[in-house]
């Protein structure tokens, strides 16, 4: 088994902020996932109870499309324990093909057949971190390989790795100013107002409106960032870049 040392870890420290595109930050995920001997990375939307397949929900994958077609088919998301698992977590999830036939074994149960997928694409052992992007959204950003399970120390590398490399890649994907709600600049201009204190009636005087047109551009942010208050607007303003 090789580590990661301290060397490739400030190479790839640097790789992920100097990636620009999307598409260039991605392939720092590759890299970080093999120095790590787990090449098979892949960045997802976290599934939610209701979601039926995996596979629509990849964003950026070293595995190919038939591979998360054919585990759809499989482990169904509704059975599927690491996703289960990970879902209500914020801490990392192992797995581990030896651990998957000790349970099964237990249990006086058959094989899953998702193993001889695993064994056919040499995936033995995986890790999964859970994210959240700018606009609130979770994502999972997972490791596979055939290797032996992460020491702590791997896994605290890894983390940080996937956490640099995650906020590059959303930055990325919503770079300032490039606004993923639909908000118009008048409701942005609201927002960014109320963000420095003011009340809708002192918005109103310096955008020489009406409290009444301030009120509903107001409303309107409220709806296309689904939020409740002034408070969590400016907030998810600030996240998501809209504003700064």
């Amino acid at each position: 088994m090789r580590y990661a040392t301290r060397e490739p870890h400030h190479a790839l420290y640097a790789a992920i902020a100097d990636g620009g595109s999307g598409r260039t930050v991605a392939n720092t995920l590759f890299q970080t996932a093999a120095a790590f001997d787990l090449p098979a990375a892949t960045l997802l939307i976290m599934p939610s109870k209701t979601d039926r397949a995996l596979a629509s929900l990849v964003l950026e994958s070293a595995l190919p499309t038939e591979f998360w077609q054919r585990m759809d088919e499989l482990s169904p998301l509704r059975t599927c324990a690491l996703f289960n698992a990970i879902r209500g977590s914020i801490v990392p999830v192992q797995w581990s093909s030896e651990n998957l036939h000790r349970q099964n074994r237990l249990m006086s149960m058959a094989e899953p057949p998702v193993l001889a997928l695993y064994r056919e694409y040499q995936l033995s052992h995986g890790i999964v971190f859970p994210v959240t992007s700018i606009d609130g959204v979770r994502h999972a950003i997972r490791f596979d390989g055939d290797r032996a399970p992460l020491m702590q120390a791997e896994i605290n590398d890894l983390a940080m790795l996937a956490l640099h490399f995650f906020q590059a890649y959303d930055k990325a994907r919503y770079p300032l100013g490039d606004d993923p709600c639909g908000l118009t600049e008048r409701e942005i201009d609201v927002i960014r107002w109320s963000a420095s204190g003011k009340t809708s009636s002192e918005i109103a005087a310096v955008m020489s409106l009406s409290d009444h047109t301030v009120n509903a551009y107001m409303n309107n942010a409220f709806k296309k960032t689904n939020s409740v208050n002034r408070t969590q607007l400016v907030a998810k303003a600030l996240r998501m870049r809209i504003i700064s």
